[in-house]
């Protein structure tokens, strides 16, 4: 019986550690900035190493298939301090639905690089969503629906059951809504 746990273990062990990526930045000869989970060229001096946490969002409380839907598919608002209506537009369309949500904003150059690596995209279109690994620039009703959708999101809110985490910047985690 030990043999099997320490099987078990070691199998978990191997599993989380496999998903625990590390991430590289550092400035080129050309003075830009490189971003990659690749170790930089051996004539790079200044690396480093940013941790990205995961956003939590405070789910208890919400019904079990939205619960579900948010930890295997979590959604992430992405906005910026010049997007007004729009992004107003995005944050009442998720609260309409009653979609638990982080936001990151983008204040910063590397935080827009950032962006643009995760987006696949040379340009910001804001607002942006992600719903596990589905990606979307711009606000789009449908196509945003259909993501949640396909997530397994429900359709429309149950009264007092929307949890929205505080925005944050883009680099770093958002917090949990209380």
């Amino acid at each position: 019986m030990s043999l099997v746990r320490f099987c078990l273990l070691s199998l978990l062990t191997l599993a989380f550690s496999a998903s625990a990526q590390t991430l590289y930045k550092w400035v080129g000869k050309d003075g830009k900035v490189h971003y990659s989970d690749q170790p930089p060229p051996k004539e790079i001096k200044k690396v480093e190493q940013p941790r990205l946490k995961a956003s939590s969002i405070d789910t208890s409380g919400l019904p079990y298939e939205t619960q579900k839907a948010a930890q295997d598919f979590p959604v992430t608002l992405f906005t910026s301090a010049d997007c007004k209506s729009e992004c107003d537009s995005g944050r009442a369309f998720l609260r309409k639905r009653g979609i638990p949500f982080s936001e990151s904003i983008i204040a910063t150059p590397e935080e827009a690089s950032a962006f643009k690596k995760r987006f696949g995209s040379d340009s910001i279109l804001l607002p942006s969503l992600t719903v596990g690994s589905q990606k979307q620039q711009g606000f789009e009703e449908g196509t945003w629906n259909g993501m949640l959708d396909t997530a397994g999101y429900p359709r429309t809110a149950i009264p007092g059951t929307a949890r929205t985490a505080r925005p944050a910047p883009a680099s770093e985690p958002a917090p949990a809504a209380q």
